[in-house]
């Protein structure tokens, strides 16, 4: 029998019973829609956890501290490490060293740049300044929007890239009213700058760097030192970083870490000398200093913190291993995911086990479809036995035919599954998803990737070709006389 005479016959016994047919297909579209329907609401969850926690950072980055010790559960007790690895240059090679790590910086808060002051004129109080990498700060995935990145020209400098709502921020240096001081600026999405603060090349506007509230603000107290101000160039503005999907709470600005260490330790030498008087005593600069711990070969913890770019997203748990392997203490946004992940595993098993079992009844459905297929063709399979028919071609429309009630019901199925989805996401719209523990408003609950539509359709096809596997082989096991005999 030729392959197209086989499935004509399959699909003519297919619309010879429509009722029951249309019946057992039915059962398939439930089956189907059920498994993706439970299946999509898990993706949903999924990345409603990652839009969640993406939204306050980039997935794949990894922060990495020193390990002073570790806590133990037995004993309730926190126990300080003997030997402890620190954050130096050293530490920085071996974790760029990791495969899949694409960038790796030592991260560090200005101790003593307090204020930016701009021509004399105004100034912007308490910006965080962040010493960073230079050269790495592309591969570190911020963007500007006027100017641009720090990179190897800046390595050691005082320039800097502000955030985007620090031009917002500027004050003039003889307010001393703290109402009319404007602070921590909350730009809304597509506020434009008030202006270019880009000073790279322009030798009209320059920047001074300080800690005193006071500098270009009125009289000099000459009794004490010269309170001294080091200039720097503003280089760029960075992109909006829209928190909440309105508005942007930024406050930071970036230098290079070197740069900055040297200026914070001109600072803190001009507010010692300012202030001896005062205290009398002097602070230490940095972060370099005897903090009690043993470090391991005698070395020094310089920075505060490595902040570390992963090629994929997929990659980061697996460097944050390895990282975790050399004794460091890390952090990153998808350790939470993987905790919330777990969080809610349990429940998405119950949905995919839900599923399971619709489709499991569809299996039922099909089998018991064909066995009474069977029995109504008795005579009909006796006849094309004795006429020479193959055993392997009357197996194969039966197989066939259950084929073809999965194609059916597998392709209805995906798209019944797709009204539900929007029903589903129509109702969790309105507070669903925080029953989930999922807050970002972008966040649909039901999300069926175009993966899971073919898997959908294959499984149903595979569901209907093993349920009718069993009917298949009992038709071929059939006696050619008996069943010619049958009426």
């Amino acid at each position: 029998m030729r392959k197209i005479d086989l499935f004509t016959f399959a699909l003519s016994n297919f619309l010879r019973r429509k009722a029951r047919s249309a019946l057992t297909v039915f059962g398939v579209v439930i089956g189907t829609a059920a498994v993706v329907i439970m299946l999509s609401i898990g993706i949903g969850m999924n990345k409603g956890i990652e839009d969640q926690l993406g939204s306050r950072g980039n997935l794949k980055e990894i922060s990495v501290y020193t390990k002073t010790g570790t806590y133990n559960e037995e004993t309730d007790e926190w126990e300080a490490a003997a030997v402890v690895e620190p954050l130096d240059d050293i530490s920085l090679a071996n974790i760029k060293s990791i495969e899949h790590v694409k960038a790796v910086s030592p991260m560090q808060w200005s101790n003593y740049i307090n204020f930016i002051v701009r021509n004399k004129k105004e100034k912007i109080w308490y910006p965080n300044f962040q010493g960073i990498d230079a050269s790495a700060m592309e591969d570190l995935g911020y963007e500007v929007v006027v100017g641009r990145l720090l990179d190897e020209r800046d390595v050691g400098t005082y320039n800097f890239v502000l955030c985007y709502n620090l031009p917002f921020e500027f004050n003039d240096v003889h307010e001393t009213d703290w109402q009319n001081l404007v602070r921590y600026y909350e730009s809304s999405e597509g506020e434009e700058l008030p202006m270019n603060p880009v000073n790279e090349f322009d030798d009209d506007v320059f920047y001074e760097l300080t800690w005193d509230s006071n500098y270009a603000s009125g009289a000099v107290d000459t009794t004490k030192p010269k309170v001294k101000a080091f200039q720097g160039k503003c280089v760029g503005v960075l992109v909006q970083n829209l928190q909440n999907g309105s508005t942007d709470w930024s406050h930071e600005a970036y230098m290079d870490i070197k740069g900055l260490q040297e200026l914070d330790k001109l600072l803190e030498e001009n507010q010692n000398k300012y202030y001896s008087d005062m205290y009398g005593e002097e602070v230490v600069f940095g972060y370099s200093y005897d903090d009690g711990n043993n470090y391991a070969d005698g070395r020094e913890n310089l920075y505060q913190n490595l902040t570390v770019i992963v090629d994929d997203v997929d990659n980061v748990l697996e460097v944050q291993d390895q990282i975790n392997a050399m004794e460091f203490q890390t952090d990153s946004q998808m350790d939470w995911i993987r905790q919330q992940q777990d969080q809610t595993k349990f429940l998405r098993s119950v949905l995919g086990a839900i599923g399971a079992v619709a489709f499991f009844v569809a299996a039922i459905s099909i089998a018991n479809t064909m066995v009474m297929s069977i029995y109504e063709r008795t005579r009909e399979i006796g006849i094309m036995k004795v006429i020479g028919c193959k055993l392997s071609d009357i197996r194969g429309m039966f197989l066939v035919e259950a084929a073809i009630i999965g194609i059916v019901g597998g392709f209805l199925g995906v798209g019944l599954s797709y009204g539900a989805s929007m029903l589903v996401n129509k109702l969790a719209a309105g507070g669903g998803m925080e029953a989930f523990g999922i807050y970002s408003s972008e966040a649909k609950l039901s999300i069926i990737p175009f993966w899971l539509d073919i898997a959908a359709v294959i499984l149903a096809i595979g569901v209907g070709v093993i349920s009718g596997l069993y009917p298949a082989i009992r038709a071929t096991r059939l006696s050619a006389l008996e069943a010619i005999k049958n009426e």
